[in-house]
């Protein structure tokens, strides 16, 4: 039988250098398995009451099979006031869960299983793991290890994500696959903008002057945008858009008709993934479809030049993403309680068993005529839990 041990560090300056020499292998490939957006994460979303902690699962020779880094608190609402171990992820899911392995595919359930085993008897009370594509081969490792630990788990609905696979596409390939009315659309913009005066559809990369400017040019199209300023350019989005371009991994576009910035779009590039991030156009110049057309100018430089295998549209029922992206997911996340603690067994019975007992009592007593059948509106939409 294979033995394996787990160790927790504190924080990722804390890891020996093998399991570093395996961390920064996966950073340099991949922005998001990078310790500072980790650390960006635990600095803007998790501040104060969460600590960095990072599991290492080692063979019987001290060689890292797994590192998984979490955010440890007490103040998650699920299991309020108990230990808990939660993933360290964006609100806006730009990736799934951090879970790096270096253990052949054959073996990676058992590792997987013998970290949820110390955190269940180490007396973890929850363990909050988001986002899931549960369709994926993680998604089902994570199932099936939370399960072989014996924890009790949920699943729950997180967020509706479109994208499209891209490997071997290029730009051309890509458009004569998009819809006709699209296509049109697109050309037909760019042709009366063109004619209307001097365009200029610009990219920005590299921290710089020509960076800050674009900035400023970006906050001034989300000032008169539809969409509320504060989402396009909180002190969160633009740290992440200085950060993104001293990683390398920064695509900032700018649509400029005569001279005045009319979009502006930031995307992330990261681990063979164009992400896009945040969009918006000023209103003056909605009739123009500048959108339209920095979208399409944003996709035929990630596919011509970064050569990404995917492009990913963020979270989002949108309508308009179904235009561009053909495929589609629901991300999830899993709850996993500790049933070898009473605070495990409390929040697990609570979160779990609490909706079905709810439902089940209500239909019996309408049944019985004690209470009124309930007819209020079912909201539409996935869950904001992360």
């Amino acid at each position: 039988m294979t033995t394996y041990r787990v160790r927790c560090f504190d924080g990722f300056a804390a890891l020996p250098p093998a399991h570093r020499a395996m961390l920064d292998a996966r950073a340099a490939r991949d922005f998001f398995c990078d310790p500072v957006w980790l650390e960006y994460l635990i600095g803007h979303f998790y501040p104060d009451r969460h600590r960095l902690s990072v599991y290492a699962v080692e063979n019987a020779a001290g060689v890292p099979l797994l590192l998984m880094p979490w955010r440890a608190c007490r103040v998650d609402y699920s299991a309020f006031g108990a230990p808990t171990l939660g993933s360290i992820s964006h609100p806006e899911n730009y990736a799934p869960v951090a879970m790096w392995f270096d253990a052949p595919e054959s073996e990676r359930l058992a590792v997987l299983i013998a970290l949820f085993r110390h955190l269940r008897r180490a007396g973890q009370v929850m363990l909050r793991i988001w986002p899931v594509d549960v369709e994926s081969d993680d998604g089902r490792l994570l199932r099936q290890a939370l399960h072989h630990a014996g924890l009790l788990v949920q699943r729950y609905e997180n967020s509706f994500n479109r994208y499209e696979d891209t490997a071997g596409l290029d730009y051309a390939a890509y458009f004569a696959g998009r819809s006709a009315n699209l296509r049109y659309s697109v050309r037909r913009r760019q042709r009366a903008l063109e004619k209307a005066g001097r365009l200029e559809l610009a990219l920005y990369r590299e921290a710089g002057p020509a960076l800050e400017a674009a900035i400023v040019d970006y906050t001034r199209v989300a000032a008169g945008s539809w969409k509320d300023a504060e989402s396009m350019t909180s002190p969160d989005v633009l740290a992440l858009i200085r950060l993104c371009a001293a990683k390398g991994c920064l695509r900032l576009g700018i649509l400029r008709t005569n001279g005045e910035a009319a979009a502006a779009q930031f995307w992330i590039v990261a681990g063979g993934v164009a992400h896009c991030a945040r969009l918006a156009y000023h209103e003056e110049y909605r009739q123009q479809a500048v959108g339209v057309v920095l979208t399409n100018f944003m996709i035929s430089r990630v596919l011509d030049d970064d050569r990404v295998e995917r492009i990913d549209f963020g979270y989002g029922e949108e309508d308009y993403k179904g235009g561009w992206m053909k495929s589609a997911r629901d991300y999830y996340g899993f709850l996993a309680f500790n049933p070898s603690t009473r605070a495990g067994l409390w929040h697990g019975a609570r979160n779990i068993l609490g909706r079905p007992v709810k439902r089940l009592a209500k239909a019996l007593l309408v049944r019985l005529g004690l209470r009124a059948p309930d007819t209020t509106p079912v909201a539409s939409g996935r869950a904001g839990a992360r």
